[in-house]
């Protein structure tokens, strides 16, 4: 028999027993959960904290508190945050916070109206891996997968409302207990945007500040839902990590001197100098940044052009790359003065070959010298000529605030900029083209992250998880409880200027800092049509695990 909401309270809290059985209820809050689409951008997205926030009234405890579960818009306009406060004995709270967006399902192709049915879309998957011809690896592994019960296909199910579920069956069981025995409080924390730029967690943080005030709320420690993959047994999946990886988006335009194919060497290829530094840049160990005994994977690019749309045999004068550079512990300026570097070194590289080509063919060279310069100051030397060009800098920045690609607003306020300069190639002017995502760790947090680290480790040793130091997706945890002070962020539009005006995460007030920590379900292949969970460890290892470690935060001591 399915369970409703309101069966919860028949069901009571889990006793001490390790054995809790906690997969009826994860597993119902799974289905429901998939039976809502949610992509980002969509009417699901916009839908789902209403959805969920009807369900949730049929507790008994909300029917009685309906003030303590409530909505906040992200933005004007668009999708909803859901908040539920769970109250008990005392100001401690612990926040369980996730992401209920996706991404797009229509790399499932053919099967896409599947994607939210997961056996009807199981049935549909193991149909097509058993007829390809010559399947790889990993395919043969989620034929192996599928034709088993421990993993549900599904968009969403790994990437992560899996780990939604699980923490809507630990709130259950919270409320299901005698209220002398809910030691401290339980807020859950719900966002659209996390797959897009964070917006749900990033308006989030004044209403949990206005949430503290209101309800009388220390919150001690936050707890990220989201989900990791694995491609052997789980063992790695199985894990809770202390921190984030960090994310600056670099972006490096070159201006070469064009000129017609058949005379290469009378011009400067800005599509070599391109090349040269993608080259330096792109999965270079050298470049990995790592902290605390674990490395980030390098840069790798993400978008490499020029801008000409139609055939032209004269070679372009602009080509623009884009960079995704993950950091343990470098700071933004710490990237920046690395691509600066290898942007030079990338177009001396390349006038070397000139230099050489000259002296081959017995040509005179008109030696060139490289001008590297940040977007920043190209800024400023183009606003330098008057009141008018700073006026007109701001409408193109007020138009560009509604642009929801980040690279295509970066690329029009660099050609803006470009196309107001007298300089010329060879030119290299390297900035930011996407919001800063900070790395965080709790070993910042002091006192308060070594009681969540104490509390990790008891609950790590007593599931068999592995401890982490960084969780590798790009996440929310960038932007819950450890805020950049306004010091930092001043310093960093001075030095960086970035292209948009959202480089620099700016919140409304002084948000709230506490360590945060990630422990989700596993599964593999997210954000592919292949994506799935495993269910074994999401509907019951890891409620289980996640009840421990949210009475281990507020009850530190035993």
């Amino acid at each position: 028999m399915t369970l409703t909401p309101s069966d919860v309270s028949a069901a009571g809290g889990p006793s001490a027993d390790p054995t809790h059985d906690w997969a009826p209820r994860a597993r119902f809050w799974l289905e429901r959960l998939l039976e809502w689409p949610s992509e980002g951008g969509t009417a699901g997205e916009q839908t789902l904290a209403l959805k969920l926030a009807g369900e949730l009234a049929q507790l008994p405890y909300f029917a009685a508190h309906p003030q303590q579960l409530w909505r906040q818009a992200a933005w004007p306009g668009g999708p909803e945050n859901l908040f539920a406060l769970a109250r008990g004995q005392g100001r401690q709270t612990a926040v369980l916070s996730g992401h209920f967006d996706t991404v797009t399902s229509h790399n499932y192709g053919p099967l896409a109206p599947l994607a939210n049915r997961p056996e009807d879309l199981r049935a549909a998957l193991l149909r097509s891996l058993r007829a390809a011809e010559a399947p790889g690896p990993s395919w043969q592994r989620a034929l192996h997968d599928l034709e088993g019960d421990d993993f549900l296909p599904g968009r969403g199910a790994l990437d992560m409302k899996a780990g939604l579920a699980a923490g809507l069956a630990v709130l259950e069981a919270w409320l299901a207990q005698p209220e002398e025995m809910r030691q401290g409080n339980l807020l859950i924390m719900f966002s659209p945007d996390e797959e897009d730029s964070s917006r749900g967690a990033r308006a989030a943080r004044s209403e949990l500040v206005q949430a503290a005030e209101h309800w009388g709320l220390e919150i001690v420690a936050g707890i990220n839902l989201d989900a990791t993959s694995d491609q052997g047994d789980g063992s790695a999946g199985r894990a809770i990590y202390l921190g984030t990886v960090g994310k600056l988006l670099p972006v490096v335009c070159f201006v070469g001197r064009d000129t017609h194919a058949g005379f290469p060497f009378e011009g400067i290829s800005a599509h070599s100098m391109s090349a040269e530094l993608m080259a330096r840049l792109e999965l270079n160990p050298a470049h990995a940044d790592a902290a605390h005994g674990e490395a980030a994977p390098p840069p790798i690019a993400l978008e490499a052009r020029d801008f000409r749309a139609g055939y032209d045999v004269t070679t372009p004068q602009r080509v623009w790359s884009a960079y995704n550079v993950l950091s343990h512990a470098r700071t933004p300026q710490d990237v920046l003065e690395l691509m600066l570097r290898e942007t030079e070194a990338a177009m001396q590289a390349v006038l070397e070959r000139h230099r050489a080509f000259a002296k081959q063919a017995g040509q005179a060279f008109a030696d060139a010298q490289p001008q590297v310069m940040t977007l920043g100051e190209l800024r400023e030397e183009v606003l330098a000529a008057g009141p008018q060009s700073a006026r007109d800098y701001d409408a193109l920045l007020s138009e560009l605030a509604a642009e929801t690609n980040p690279l295509q607003a970066s690329q029009r306020v660099m050609h803006w900029l470009l196309d107001r300069t007298e300089r010329r190639g060879p030119l290299a002017v390297v900035g930011f083209g996407s919001l800063h995502y900070p790395h965080t760790h709790l070993s910042r947090h002091g006192e308060a992250g070594e009681r969540l680290l104490a509390a990790a480790q008891a609950v790590a040793a007593q599931h068999g998880l592995e401890l982490r130091h960084y969780f590798a997706g790009i996440s929310d945890m960038s932007f819950i409880g450890a805020p950049l002070d306004s010091e930092t962020l001043d310093e960093l539009q001075r030095q960086l200027a970035a292209p948009t005006p959202n480089f620099c995460d700016r919140p409304q007030g002084t948000p709230l800092k506490f360590p945060t920590v990630n422990l989700g379900p596993w599964g593999r292949d997210y954000h592919q049509w292949l994506e799935r969970v495993h269910l074994p460890y999401a509907t019951q290892g890891l409620p289980a695990a996640l009840w421990d470690l949210t009475g281990r935060v507020l009850r530190p001591t035993r």
